[in-house]
């Protein structure tokens, strides 16, 4: 309804020309600040339509939302798994209990959930694979109809990203694949086994340490990682601590999960649910990495420019795990506790690098292939993605042929092309942080001035005022020599 009913805004800003924002800015010296939200909103001039096309886009927008809607009802609600035995016992998978199992040091019980799991992805694959080429088709449709060249340039054009990122992202990967063989190896080696199998990818080559991390020595692990910010960054961490705005631990009829939630007239809240595992410690770093992303920028930005970008979101984040990581690396009490946040480090590259750019490439491929002309059915779908695990997932992963239909349970694709935002986000995040953590001259400066940019000028450039330029590929490199690094030290152990 809202939607709808203001539609006329877009339009009236993206009406006007730079002459005209220039005039007004020269007759009206207040409006000196807004130049770049006035031409935020022109540079759609080429991709708005009339009043009464926007109109009908605009009702239609439930409409063309719908094949998520299916897919999501499939995979969370009607989905049905069928039980199996294992070891007098049956079992009933869900997606909770799948993801249990594949960390489970039972390779047998791996095994069969991981063939369960798939089945009725599988038995459904012709009406899933509709379903997806239904949102597929929309979203070409629409950027045709809105002047853009391809979808994927429509995705990316309001994060002001051109399509050479994106493919200078998926180069990087794919030419750097060697290094995921090599870790692939070190998990046969490991693990003790002859083939590895995507079921095997999820066990943990070092068990989790057998420590729990009290809240206060969270605050205070969490804390000294980041001293290498600064004590204006500390000062803002020990204010939010004692503010007495966050919400920690689990509670009878509390939501799961951890977010960051805030507004230009407030402070910003933390939600946690916190367990004492390394990895709420980490949650809780990344949590706060947006937390103070929001604050710098509230304080630095007005209300127009004070909200962060999609693109730059997670980069604050997750630049705190990366620190966090570091830390705890460095002051491990044992090789085994090393190994863990080594291990730790480098799945977090495997998964969110390679693996979010596999999907990405995925993407990209589907959208071509329709955009060219030919139909999109479950085999040619399901080929574009075999072609893709065969590419991204290393020489030493027998990939087994349950795994072709993964694509199906994806739900990520239902909004075309924003997983490639992970990698690019974690990418920045650890150029970032290598150049702190090195003690590179400049590199807080860039990291606070980054923090408090908001978005009063294009994402990429707040990037390369940083340090950090996506543009081309050297912060891509980065991310691997990163991988390399870690994977080397790990060895070594």
């Amino acid at each position: 309804k809202i939607s709808t009913e203001t539609v006329f805004i877009k339009k009236e800003l993206s009406s006007l020309s730079q002459d005209d924002i220039d005039t007004m800015i020269r007759e009206n010296a207040h409006l000196g600040g807004y130049r770049f939200f006035l031409e935020s909103y022109a540079r759609y001039k080429p991709h708005i339509l009339s009043e009464e096309t926007e109109t009908v886009l605009a009702e239609l927008e439930i409409a063309l939302k719908k094949p998520d809607d299916v897919f999501s009802a499939f995979h969370n609600n009607n989905i049905s798994f069928a039980e199996f035995e294992h070891k007098g016992e049956t079992i009933r998978l869900s997606h909770a209990k799948y993801a249990q199992m594949l960390e489970s040091h039972d390779r047998v019980l791996r095994q069969k959930a991981f063939e369960h799991y798939y089945q009725p992805y599988r038995q459904h694959i012709d009406v899933l694979a509709n379903t997806y080429a239904a949102n597929v088709l929309a979203n070409i449709k629409l950027a045709k109809v809105r002047n853009y060249t391809s979808m994927l340039e429509m995705a990316l054009f309001p994060d002001y990203v051109p399509t050479t990122v994106f493919n200078n992202l998926i180069e990087v990967a794919k030419e750097n694949i060697a290094v995921i063989s090599e870790f692939n190896a070190l998990k046969k080696e490991e693990l003790i086994i002859e083939e590895l199998h995507f079921y095997d990818n999820y066990v943990p080559l070092v068990e989790a340490i057998d420590k729990k991390y009290s809240y206060e020595e969270a605050i205070g692990l969490v804390r000294a990682a980041l001293e290498p910010l600064g004590t204006e960054y500390l000062r803002k961490y020990d204010a939010t601590i004692h503010a007495q705005v966050i919400d920690v631990f689990e509670s009878p009829g509390k939501r799961a999960g951890a977010f960051s939630w805030g507004s230009y007239a407030s402070r910003g809240l933390i939600f946690l649910n916190y367990t004492e595992k390394f990895s709420d410690v980490s949650t809780f770093a990344h949590e706060f990495g947006h937390c103070l992303h929001r604050d710098y920028s509230i304080e630095k930005q007005p209300f127009i420019y004070y909200q962060n970008p999609i693109f730059l979101a997670e980069i604050a984040s997750t630049f705190n795990e990366a620190l966090l990581s570091d830390h705890m690396s460095k002051i491990a009490e044992s090789i085994e506790e090393k190994k863990f946040f080594l291990y730790h480090s480098m799945k977090r590259i495997e998964a969110t690098f390679y693996r979010q750019t596999m999907f990405a490439n995925f993407e990209k491929e589907v959208h071509e292939m329709a955009e060219s002309g030919k139909v999109l059915i479950a085999k040619s779908i399901t080929d574009i993605y075999r072609k893709n695990l065969d590419a991204f997932l290393g020489k030493e992963m027998v990939i087994d042929e349950q795994l072709n239909y993964e694509w199906a349970r994806i739900p990520h694709f239902y909004n075309a092309f924003y997983v490639y935002k992970y990698a690019t986000s974690l990418s920045a995040a650890i150029a970032l942080s290598e150049r702190v953590i090195s003690g590179e001259k400049g590199a807080v400066e860039d990291c606070l001035a980054f923090l408090g940019a908001g978005s009063h000028k294009e994402p990429l450039k707040i990037l390369k005022d940083a340090g950090v330029d996506l543009t081309g590929k050297g912060a891509y490199e980065v991310t691997v020599n990163k991988f390399r690094k870690l994977l080397k030290e790990y060895q070594s152990l």
